[in-house]
This record gives C-alpha cells, sequence and structure tokens, in this order.
C-alpha cells in the first residue's frame, strides 16, 4: 500500500487549494468580464445608434424609401459588421441590412420585441435571441429617436433604430477569454505546485530529521539528540523532545536502580521467608518423629513452632501492608480527629506489652484535658505509633522506659515516641527506614522484628504528607517524630 510522505502531502494540499482558489478567481473573473463586456456593449451599440441616428437625420441615406438609398444604407451596416433594422411607430419594419426591398413585407411585425418595447419606455433598450428572421443568435439594442411618443406623422417612416450583432462572434471572443484564463491559470497552477513541492522539502526536512532522532531512540539509542537551528513550533518540539529524552534517560537509570532495588527485596524476602520456615519445619519434624519423655518438652518444641509461625505470619502482615502502600492500592482516608485521646488509648493499648518486657511506657500529655484536633487517617496512624512503640519497647534496655506524646509545632502538632533505648549508631541513621536494613541483625530476629516496620511508618507518614524523622545517640536512646496539621 502506498504511503505519501509529507512533503508529497503538503505539495497535495498546495496544490488541491491553489486549484480551487484559480478556479474560484477564474469563475469570478469570467462572470464580472462578462458583466463588463455586456455593459461596453450595450454602450457601444448605443453610441453606434446614435451614429446611426445622426446618418439618417443628416444625410441622403435617410431617404429609404430611395432603392438606392437602400442599398447603401445596407452597404454601411454591413462594412461595419451589424444588422441594422428601421421600424416604424407601428411596428413595422421599413429596412434590414439582411433582407431585401421586395421581401420587407414578409417580415413580423417588431413591435412586440423586447429591445423595442423597452426602447418604447425608456428610450433604450437590448435583448438576447434567436432571430425568427436569420435563425441565427443575436445580441440586440434598439434606439427610439424620439424622446415624446407622439402618433406617426406624415412622411415619418422610422420611430425606432435597431442594431443586432451575431452572437457567435461574442460566443468566440468569450471562448478566446475563457482559454487565456484557463492556460493563465494551469502555467501558475505548475509553477506554484513547483515551489509548493521545493518549499514542502524545506519545511519537511527538520521533520525527517526528527524521525530519524526518534528511530534511533525506538531502538534504544538514548544518547543521540534532537538537532535544530529554528526558533519556530519545530524547534520548540525538538526542545521538547530532547527535554522528554532527558527524563526517558534519568527514567532508565532509576529504573535500574528500581529493579536493582526489586532483585535486592525479592532477595530479602527470600532470605527472610527462608529462616523461619526452615525453623519452623525443623520443629515440626521433630515433633512428628520423636518420642519426648515428658510433655514439658514437648510443649517447649510446641512454644518455638508457634513463634517461628507468629514470625512468619507477621513477616508476611508486614509484605502485603508494604505492597499494597506502594502500588496505591493502600487509600489514606484522611478525616480529623482528637490526637489527645487518640494517643492516650494507644498507650493503654500497648502497656501490656511494654510490662511483659520491663518497660515503663508512659503518656507525656496525661494530665492535658484539651482536645487537640488534626487530620489524619486514625487507623493507619496507630500502625505507625505501634510500630514505633514496639520497636522502642524491643530495643530497649532493661527496666528503660518509653514515652509518647505531642507538642506544639508552628502551624501543626508534632508526634514523637522516644525511649532511653542502646540507641542508633550516626552511619545507621539514613538507611534505617529501608526495607530489611536491621542495625542488629541478630538481636532484630531474636526479639521478632521484620525488618519492615519503619519502612510502613515512612510510607504512611509521607501519604498524609509529612515525613517521619529521627534523633539518636548511642547509649542514651532514640526519638522518632513527624508533624500532622491541625483541622481547622
Amino acid at each position: 500500500m502506498f504511503h505519501p510522505s509529507l512533503r508529497v502531502k503538503l505539495t497535495l494540499v498546495h496544490l488541491l487549494l491553489i486549484a480551487a482558489l484559480s478556479l474560484a478567481v477564474g469563475i469570478f473573473t469570467l462572470a464580472s468580464m462578462q458583466r463588463f463586456f455586456k455593459q461596453r456593449l450595450a454602450q457601444n451599440m448605443e453610441t453606434e445608434l446614435q451614429q446611426v441616428h445622426y446618418l439618417l437625420q443628416h444625410t441622403a441615406l435617410g431617404s429609404i424609401a430611395e432603392p438606392m438609398h437602400y442599398q447603401e444604407l445596407s452597404r454601411y451596416a454591413n462594412t461595419s459588421h451589424f444588422r441594422l433594422t428601421l421600424i416604424d411607430s407601428s411596428g413595422v419594419v421599413r429596412f434590414d441590412s439582411k433582407i431585401s426591398v421586395d421581401s420587407l413585407a414578409l417580415v413580423d411585425n417588431h413591435r412586440n420585441r423586447l429591445e423595442v418595447r423597452m426602447a418604447l419606455n425608456e428610450g433604450f433598450g437590448t435583448d438576447q435571441r434567436l432571430s425568427s428572421t436569420l435563425n441565427e443568435p443575436f445580441y440586440y439594442g434598439a434606439l427610439r429617436i424620439k424622446h415624446n411618443y407622439l402618433p406617426q406623422t406624415k412622411g415619418e417612416m422610422v420611430r425606432f433604430i435597431r442594431i443586432a450583432l451575431p452572437l457567435a462572434e461574442i460566443q468566440r471572443q468569450f471562448q478566446d477569454l475563457r482559454r487565456q484564463i484557463v492556460i493563465a491559470g494551469l502555467a501558475a497552477w505548475l509553477l506554484i505546485g513547483c515551489f509548493s513541492f521545493w518549499l514542502a522539502g524545506r519545511l519537511s526536512y527538520p521533520i525527517q530529521k526528527l524521525a530519524a532522532v526518534a528511530e534511533k531512540v525506538r531502538r534504544g539509542d538514548l544518547e543521540v539528540n534532537f538537532q535544530h537551528r529554528s526558533r519556530d513550533e519545530l524547534g520548540e518540539l525538538a526542545d521538547h523532545l530532547n527535554q522528554m529524552l532527558n527524563k526517558l534517560r534519568r527514567d532508565m537509570v532509576q529504573l535500574r536502580k528500581l529493579e536493582q532495588v526489586r532483585s535486592q527485596f525479592l532477595g530479602n524476602v527470600s532470605h527472610e521467608l527462608r529462616t523461619p520456615v526452615f525453623t519452623l519445619l525443623g520443629y515440626l519434624e521433630t515433633l512428628l518423629h520423636s518420642h519426648f519423655e515428658n510433655a514439658e518438652q514437648q510443649q517447649e518444641f510446641i512454644g518455638k513452632a508457634y513463634q517461628q509461625s507468629s514470625r512468619l505470619n507477621d513477616l508476611l502482615s508486614d509484605l502485603i501492608d508494604i505492597s499494597r502502600i506502594e502500588s496505591g492500592e493502600m487509600k489514606m482516608a484522611i478525616r480529623s480527629f482528637d490526637l489527645h485521646a487518640f494517643l492516650a488509648n494507644q498507650c493503654d493499648e500497648l502497656q501490656k506489652k511494654a510490662e511483659q518486657q520491663h518497660i515503663a511506657l508512659s503518656f507525656a500529655n496525661v494530665e492535658a484535658k484539651n482536645q487537640v484536633w488534626v487530620k489524619g487517617d486514625p487507623e493507619h496512624l496507630s500502625q505507625v505509633i505501634t510500630n514505633l512503640a514496639e520497636n522502642a519497647i524491643k530495643y530497649n534496655v532493661e527496666n528503660g522506659t518509653v514515652e509518647i506524646g505531642y507538642r506544639e509545632a508552628g502551624e501543626g502538632v508534632e508526634v514523637y515516641v522516644q525511649d532511653t533505648g542502646r540507641g542508633i549508631p550516626e552511619n545507621h541513621l539514613p538507611r534505617i527506614f529501608e526495607r530489611f536494613y536491621r542495625v542488629d541483625k541478630e538481636r532484630s530476629r531474636a526479639v521478632g522484628g521484620t525488618g519492615l516496620g519503619l519502612a510502613i511508618v515512612k510510607h504512611i507518614i509521607e501519604a498524609h504528607g509529612g515525613q517521619v524523622q529521627v534523633q539518636s545517640q548511642v547509649g542514651k536512646g532514640s526519638r522518632f517524630y513527624f508533624h500532622l496539621s491541625r483541622a481547622k
């Protein structure tokens, strides 16, 4: 299937437009010329009629009753290339340059001819029709030789002078004019067509260059650039394409990084799942094939298997949560709520876990009685507080403390969880919110950490338009905090 190039399309469009314009101009020109020609023809005929009128008044040719004068007037009309007819007031033809004097009696009465009626009413009239006498098309012009219409006086033989020009000659002149216009239009069409083809080539060349570069990009060559020299729309397009290409390069770099992170994440997931699964299988195999001497020993293996099952369940739950957050499937239901009551309730729910680990957990704002209204998703913020508080409890020192509270911070409210634990070394702080990153891997697994808690905290707070931050010193403890907007 033939697919014309842009250059050919532009040329064809130009040629079609020029053809349509030339046709419209030609039709308008011919119509205007035809109107102008008929006006000039009518003016010339009126002039000729006035000349004939003068000739009849001041020469002997006016005596048309004389055969010699009749013949002389006929020769004059034939020499002037028109047909001359003289008509009296009753419409009887008294003279016709194309008819002999002996045949005048056979000519029809001309009183009802259109040009004669117009001349009777207006002094001058014209018409175009087929002659009933000669059976040829003529253009007629008639002149009333008296301004007032009176009955014909004695001896007066002529009241209307009429001349007729054969339309064949007029049509031939129009055909010549049309031919000249058509030839000139075709010549102009061809010249403009050649110019349009050259101009379309100049216009399409930058586009062809852009298409060639785009083809290289499609094949994977991202190091090319869209070159241009113009400052018009094509230059602007090239700039936009270069910007898109630069963004694509950055995206490709980011994609490679994401692929690397994904590969690392899958490796971490496999590793994190393998440990509890293998451990659980070992315990179950022992329970299945071993004979225990007492129930206490069997109960110990069942407890360890349950502990690994719980750890596996926690890991899968966290994996599902972080997957839903990063894919955008988990939506935040932002609404107004009382932060004071919310944190007080969180502290109550965490007390039992803190007591089991011999940690003193307290609510810093317990004495405050005012309500503090903020905007957020209480359900997911509960997950944030729980993750931060459980980490503070797990990684604390014996008989340590954990404090949950809030304080005024400009137009918002700062929420924090701080502890008196061992603290985090400074070189680990930039990475603690990464998935599966652990400061102390052995101790993290020993206390049941999944390695995803802080990553989930980070994503939830970012979904609230904030950022979770940390301050920590080794041997003194850590403080995690984030900001929430006030409800208006």
